[in-house]
This record gives structure tokens, C-alpha cells and sequence, in this order.
């Protein structure tokens, strides 16, 4: 026969199963639409001009390879779901004498219209929306760059290459199962509805053995592992506790659905009596779907609310990570002064004020620090579980820069000791060998570092001059410690946001004038940059989300119409004992409302365990402020959730739109 009579026949199969495709045309259209977007986005030249370019070509080329991959994972299993329904139908074209070639060009022609009517669709609003999301990201960046809107053909291309091999595998997929699978294997109609008569011990042990696996993996991802040492380690955790999810929905589940049956004032009640016995069925036959609901709603709330909270605490972040407006470091003690002469030139120049400018010579480096002792060296002492650091800094300075009027004599300093660090009172100390006597003694933070994760332990030496810093020095060179004395300006100016960008606009080009001068970096620069990476961050964590987001819909809605279909014959069978329309429905909303809202309730749990994670990981960013993202993941929480019920409601009607109809006909 000729190819266009099995198109023909394609098309149709097309038609009538509109219900089974549509939800998957949908996904199609989306995940495509964003391909193109992250795929014109990566190779739009005006992307050149945008602040932390690299970086953001890396994320959004990573994000196209990601949207690839998680398409494909996603295609092949709702085509398995997709094409375990229809074995029926390829059993009986096979029983018809239709040949495996001709069943091929069949899948292969419904393939064609999928793919056509996805990527038109997709590429439509894409192109539609293309400016939109372009402008969207950089208004997020807080930058203004012009739109480059020319057409290109490239993103086209790629884009339609990648989905031909995504349908392509999956056609072959499909191709090897029919012909894997013998005739009667295709027309054998599996039920799936059939009524569990009792527990099994398999069950039984895939509950206990998935609760020991979560509860395991909380314990591990709060207690065992240093998330800044060990990602791998987290990841595997975070695995586990998805396969844990999957044996607690197959089998602990099942065992309380079963202890409910054999609870007479449960059981018996009209809201439940024709629910529960069915409701053991489906968890049995639905716990993939329902575990991948469960990793798709748990993705979404990390991803989502992580990247909202980083990105509206972007303030926050730049204000923790840069105490001064700036800071300006030199190789020299005469350009520290060109530095400072620098910063009130572009001051004024810029229009605003200088109000403080603050000047230290500093020698840092890594030690070892015996606390009992009270010894610095390099061997010989045990190392602590992190790092320390000791700065020697002037007296002047140090007076200077905090208000005070402290005094040394020779051979004496100022110690100040790690808050995390016992408390111990200090007459000397010993620093790499030469001693000195201990005037004032501190055990806390003076410097204005970091308020983030703790990397180290800092202790401050403060000397009585720059003549002694350069003494110790040399002696210091002579057991091999190379670092040099750097000197350093910090600055805090008046004016707006704008005008000190403008400000830091003209003392960059002065710095660079300077020779010394080696480093440089401000509050503006940093917040400049941190919106950046954050909008980009916030960019694809929204598509990603969106797309599982889209997978949920598809699964349930798919889930309800194959559920519906099926549970036809039982609905007849109410209805002949007298039960009425309101309580099918109220039976049926109680058994699908279980049903689907068990994935949520361990999504929540899963969410809530990995909370001290998703904190180390902000704190990384610079977001200290755990209140306010445990607010950001509450109120995403609650909208997330306000989402999924009102899925539920639409795929609810949909069930109840079919078993009605079936039920009159």
C-alpha cells in the first residue's frame, strides 16, 4: 500500500486519541519554546556587552543541554505510560496481517505530526516572545543593553535538530518493543484495577526498607556530611531519599490503606467504602508516576525558591560580602598614599563626598596557633578542623580606624584571638619564635570580614609601628614565609547607587595609572555583579521549573484519563446500587485527592530535611539571612501548592467529565 494511505490512518489515530496526546503536545510546544529561547539567548551577540558575559554564556549553554536532557528523560517515560495503552491497538493491527513495516510507518507518521505541530508551535512563540525574554533578563541584571534583533536561522536549527533526535529515539524505542513483544503479549489486556486481596510480604518490606532509606538520608544530609566538602556525597543522599520515596508509596502506603480497610468505622463509611479497596490498586500500580511527581514537586520548591531567595536578597548578599564601599590594595607604602589621593580626586570629580577612608598595612598569611599556649608556627602544633589566619597590623592604623587611643611600648601588641576560639588569658605569645608581651587581649571579631560561612579562624596581631611589622618581616622570610606586606584603602562614600558607580567609573581609570596597584573592588561592583549572576540564575531555575512543572500537569492529567477509562465499569456498577452522581463524585475526590496528595506531603518532607543544605548552599552566595529564606521557601511553598491543587481540581474534572459520559452511554 501506498505511504499516504498509513499517514492517513496515523493522522486519525492522532484524532481519536486527542485526550492521550494533547497534555503531551503541550509538554512538547513548552519544552521546545524554551530550547529555542536558551538556544537564541546563548548566541545573541548583544549578550557580548552584558556584565559577567562568560558566565553567562556557560549558564545558558548549560541550561540548553539540561532542558535536552531532561526532555529526553521525561519523553521516554510518558511514552512508556503513553505507549503501554495502546499495546492493544499494535496487537490488533498485527492480528489484522499488518506487517512490522507497516506499523512502522504508522508510529512513524504519528511521530512526524507530533514533531511538526510541536516545533511549529514551539518555534511560533518563541520567536514571539524572543524580545520579551530578552529584555525581561537584562532588566532582572539590573543593565540596560539593546535588543539585537536579528534573525538568525542558527538557534532554528539547533533547536529542531535536537528534537528529531529526541523523537527519533524514542520512535526506535517504540519500533523494538513491538517487535520484542509477540501478538498475544499485545492484545493481553492488563488489569491494573484488580483488587489487592492482601498484603504481601514484599510490600511490607519495601515500606520499612523506604522509610529507613529517607529517614537515613535526612540523618546523613544533617549531621554527617560538610555540604562545602562533600557535594557528592549530598547528591547520593538526595538519591537515595528518592528511592526511598518510591518503596514508602509502594509499600508503607499500601500498608496503611490496608490497616484502613480493616478498620470498620472507616471503612464503612460512604466517603470511603468505595474508595479504599480501590485506592490500594492504584497506589501499587501508580507509585512510579507518584514518585516522580514527588521529585519533580521537590525540585521545583529547591530550585524555585532558592533562586527567588537569592535573587531578592541580592541587597542583602552585596552588603554582607563588601562592608566598605570599596577597597583599593597597593604594593607599596607610597602608592597606598597615590591610592588615597586617587579616591578623593574621582570623589570629587564625581560629585560625591568622602566620609571615611580607612588605611592598614597588612602581612597575612596561614598558620598553625597552639590556643593553650599561646603559640603561632608553621609545624609541630595540631591542625584544627579549619583553617587560621593571622594578620600583623600598625597600631596607628588600627587606633585610627576604630576610634581608639590604645598604646604600646617596644615588644608588646594588641592580640586579637577568634571569637570560635577558646577564651584564654594571654601574658605572651610566641610568634615563630620571638616573644612578645600581650597589653590587650580580645576573643572576638574586630574585623570587618565576611559575615558568611565560616572558612577559618582569624587572629590579629596588632604591632606598635610600621618599623616593628617590617622587622618581623624579615625575620619571618628567613623560615621561609614569602608573602609581602600589602597595603590597603578602604573608602565609604556619600551618594546614590548611580553616583557611585559613576564615582567608581572614574577612580578605576585613575587606579590604573598606579602601578602597584593590583586590586580593586566595590559595593556598587559587586552588586552590579551579583545581579547579574542571580538574574541569570533566576532565568533558567524559572524555565526548569516551569518545565517540571509541565510534567506534573501532563502526568496527572494523563493519569486521570487512563484512570477514568478504567475505572468506567466500576462507576456502572455504583450507580446500579443506588449510589448517586454527588456521592460518585465525593468518592471519587476522596480517592484521587489521596491519590495525588501523598507525592506532595513527602515533597514537603523532603523539602523541610534539606533545608540546612539549601542554607550552606545560600550562605556560599552570601545569603545569611536564613529567616528570610525560610520565608521565601514557606511563601513558594504555599503558592507552589495553591498550583497543584488547582491542577488536581482541572484533572479531577476531566476524570469526572469521562466516567459520567461512559456512564450514560
Amino acid at each position: 500500500m501506498k505511504q499516504s494511505f498509513w499517514a492517513k490512518i496515523a493522522f486519525k489515530n492522532v484524532i481519536e486519541n486527542r485526550n492521550f496526546y494533547i497534555a503531551n503536545l503541550v509538554v512538547d510546544v513548552f519544552t521546545i519554546t524554551a530550547f529555542y529561547l536558551f538556544t537564541y539567548m546563548t548566541l545573541n551577540p548583544g549578550l557580548k556587552a552584558a556584565p559577567g558575559y562568560a558566565t553567562l554564556i556557560l549558564v545558558l549553554s548549560l541550561g540548553c543541554v539540561f532542558v535536552a536532557l531532561i526532555t529526553l528523560f521525561f519523553k521516554l517515560y510518558t511514552n512508556r505510560i503513553l505507549s503501554k495503552r495502546r499495546n492493544r491497538e499494535m496487537g490488533l493491527y498485527a492480528a489484522w496481517g499488518l506487517e512490522y513495516k507497516n506499523i512502522d510507518s504508522i508510529l512513524f507518521y504519528e511521530t512526524v505530526y507530533i514533531y511538526l505541530a510541536g516545533s511549529f508551535f514551539g518555534l511560533l512563540i518563541g520567536f514571539i516572545f524572543q524580545k520579551l525574554v530578552y529584555n525581561g533578563l537584562f532588566t532582572l541584571m539590573k543593565c540596560n543593553k539593546d535588543y539585537v534583533g536579528a534573525f538568525s536561522l542558527t538557534p532554528v536549527w539547533i533547536t529542531l535538530l535536537v528534537f528529531i533526535v529526541i523523537d527519533f529515539l524514542i520512535l526506535l524505542s517504540n519500533m523494538r518493543k513491538i517487535r520484542k513483544n509477540k501478538v498475544i503479549t499485545l492484545l493481553k489486556e492488563e488489569d491494573e484495577t484488580a483488587p489487592v486481596k492482601k498484603l504481601s510480604i514484599f510490600d511490607v518490606v519495601k515500606g520499612v526498607f523506604g522509610l529507613i532509606l529517607i529517614f537515613g538520608s535526612y540523618y546523613y544530609i544533617n549531621t554527617e556530611v560538610d555540604f562545602k566538602e562533600s557535594i557528592e556525597s549530598i547528591m547520593l543522599a538526595i538519591g537515595v531519599f528518592f528511592v526511598g520515596s518510591f518503596f514508602v508509596i509502594s509499600g508503607a502506603v499500601v500498608m496503611i490503606e490496608m490497616f484502613l480497610k480493616k478498620n470498620d468505622k472507616v471503612y464503612y463509611k460512604s466517603a470511603f467504602f468505595s474508595t479504599i479497596a480501590k485506592l490500594i490498586s492504584r497506589t501499587k500500580n501508580n507509585a512510579m508516576s507518584l514518585s516522580v511527581i514527588n521529585i519533580l514537586f521537590t525540585c521545583v520548591i529547591i530550585g524555585a525558591s532558592t533562586t527567588i531567595s537569592l535573587y531578592l536578597g541580592t541587597q542583602r548578599q552585596a552588603s554582607v560580602a563588601f562592608k566598605p564601599d570599596g577597597i583599593v590594595k597597593s604594593g607599596s607604602f607610597e602608592d597606598r598614599a597615590l591610592s588615597k589621593e586617587a579616591i578623593f580626586e574621582a570623589a570629587s570629580e564625581a560629585g560625591v563626598k568622602v566620609i571615611k577612608c580607612n588605611e592598614n598595612v597588612l602581612l597575612g598569611f596561614q598558620t598553625l596557633f597552639d590556643v593553650e599556649k599561646g603559640v603561632y608556627a608553621n609545624e609541630g602544633i595540631k591542625a584544627k578542623d579549619l583553617p587560621e589566619v593571622v594578620e600583623l597590623r600598625v597600631l596607628s592604623d588600627f587606633n585610627e580606624n576604630n576610634d581608639e587611643s590604645f598604646s604600646l611600648d617596644d615588644g608588646e601588641v594588641l592580640l586579637v584571638t577568634d571569637k570560635d576560639l577558646p577564651e584564654k588569658d594571654y601574658e605572651t605569645i610566641d610568634f615563630y619564635g620571638e616573644k612578645f608581651n600581650v597589653k590587650y587581649h580580645y576573643n572576638t571579631s574586630v574585623y570587618p570580614g565576611v559575615d558568611n560561612i565560616k572558612y577559618a579562624y582569624d587572629n590579629f596581631i596588632v604591632l606598635k609601628d610600621f618599623e616593628t611589622l617590617k622587622d618581623v618581616h624579615e625575620k619571618l622570610k628567613e623560615t621561609g614565609l614569602t608573602r609581602e606586606i600589602s597595603y590597603w584603602c578602604e573608602y565609604y562614600v556619600s551618594g546614590s547607587k548611580d553616583d557611585k558607580v559613576k564615582f567608581d567609573e572614574i577612580l578605576y581609570e585613575k587606579l590604573v595609572q598606579i602601578p602597584s596597584v593590583d586590586y580593586f573592588d566595590s559595593n556598587a561592583t559587586q552588586l552590579r555583579t551579583r545581579y547579574a549572576r542571580n538574574a541569570i540564575f533566576l532565568f533558567l531555575g524559572s524555565f526548569i521549573s516551569i518545565i517540571f512543572i509541565m510534567y506534573m500537569v501532563f502526568i496527572m492529567y494523563y493519569k486521570q484519563i487512563e484512570e477514568a477509562t478504567d475505572d468506567a465499569p466500576n462507576v456502572l456498577i455504583m450507580q446500579k446500587i443506588g449510589m448517586y452522581d454527588a456521592e460518585i463524585k465525593k468518592s471519587i475526590f476522596v480517592e484521587n485527592g489521596l491519590l495525588f496528595f501523598v507525592p506532595v506531603i513527602m515533597a514537603f518532607c523532603h523539602v523541610a530535611a534539606c533545608f540546612g543544605m539549601m542554607s550552606d548552599i545560600m550562605k556560599i552566595f552570601m545569603l545569611t539571612d536564613i529567616a528570610f529564606m525560610k520565608l521565601c521557601v514557606v511563601l513558594f511553598c504555599f503558592s507552589i501548592l495553591l498550583v497543584y491543587v488547582l491542577m488536581y481540581y482541572g484533572a479531577y474534572k476531566v476524570y469526572i467529565s469521562i466516567v459520567l459520559k461512559k456512564k450514560t452511554n
